[in-house]
């Protein structure tokens, strides 16, 4: 116990031992003594370790001593392994992923995304659908809006990957004539942040977050903001978010937001540069495929995939009929 040498005995066999006491057990039934005869070679052994660490210190000194007058050229050296290390796993990288050739760009000359594919996905050896994505110089914000598990989240999270590693000098996964924005500050607003302790509900946690945004984001900056106008009244929501993005439309920032509300889905046509895209989805299989489709929003086809899911025909049926006419047509 403690580096030295005892022996266990009940509490009251203490006196019959004698010597130094060091610990009890949990109990306190029994304690670790160290007798008497222990005591001088407990000491004896303290010295030898204190003789070793000692020894110890004087070769690493006089090891030191030897490399000081190397130091520099030593950690020369090692930044020059670190340097070539980093850039021999990047290349390494581009290897495994088949990266290819992307020019950079200014955010106001729009970007071209070819076959691009979502990092973290290829990491996990999972078959990952490409996409393709071409903003021209007048279009700053792309609304994405489809189904539900249709991938427009890992979309938006992938748009954000992608630019941030390329300008971190990471080759990144996408086909050659990829046009990739240098960008200024990416600015992200993806997940629920709610917190009781701070007194945030979904909504006002998205709405801290887009406050944020507004006030930094710049005509060079990248914005990504999922299930925009969310966690309130949808006509509320819709004309919240509508706003949102239309300032951001106006100021130049390269936006892309995704929606499941259908007054959002009209702002392409309303405000210029907001253009639609859509994640396709199988309608006769009820799954998505993954695919984007720029120019054409998406359905939600939420009482679809109910009934595929066996909800009661009565309530979706229901459901339907409490669909607005504009909507269904």
């Amino acid at each position: 116990r403690n580096g030295r040498w005892v022996m266990p005995v009940r509490r009251e066999a203490r006196v019959v031992v004698g010597g130094l006491v060091h610990d009890t057990s949990g109990t306190g039934a029994t304690i670790f003594v160290e007798p008497p005869a222990a005591v001088e070679f407990g000491n004896r052994v303290r010295e030898l370790e204190i003789d070793e660490q000692r020894e110890i210190e004087r070769i690493l000194r006089a090891l030191t001593a030897l490399l000081h007058p190397l130091y520099e050229p030593l950690r020369a050296a090692y930044a020059a392994l670190v340097a070539l290390d980093c850039l021999l796993a990047r290349a390494r990288y581009a290897d495994d992923v088949h990266a290819g050739d992307a020019e950079f760009s200014t955010p106001q000359a729009g970007c071209e995304f070819v076959h691009a594919r979502h990092p973290l996905l290829l990491a996990q050896g999972i078959n990952v659908v490409p996409f393709t994505l071409q903003l021209d110089a007048g279009e700053r914000t792309l609304l994405v809006s489809g189904p539900n598990t249709g991938g427009k989240t890992v979309l938006l999270k992938a748009i954000g990957l992608l630019s941030m590693m390329a300008q971190c000098g990471v080759p990144v996964p996408v086909a050659g004539g990829s046009r990739l924005p240098v960008f200024d500050d990416v600015f992200a607003d993806v997940g629920d942040e709610q917190s009781i302790e701070a007194s945030l509900s979904t909504f006002s946690a998205h709405l801290k977050n887009q406050g944020e945004i507004l006030l930094r984001a710049t005509h060079d900056s990248l914005v990504l903001m999922d299930e925009v106008g969310s966690g309130t009244d949808p006509a509320e929501g819709a004309a919240l978010g509508g706003a949102i993005l239309e300032t951001l439309t106006r100021r130049g920032a390269m936006t892309v937001a995704t929606t499941h509300l259908g007054q959002l889905k009209l702002l392409a046509t309303e405000v210029p540069g907001v253009v639609n895209a859509s994640l396709q989805f199988d309608a006769t299989l009820l799954a998505p495929t993954y695919r984007l489709i720029k120019g054409v929003p998406g359905r939600s086809y939420g009482i679809s995939i109910a009934r595929r899911l066996r909800l009661p025909e009565d309530v979706l049926t229901l459901a339907e009929s409490r669909l607005p006419t504009g909507e269904r047509d």
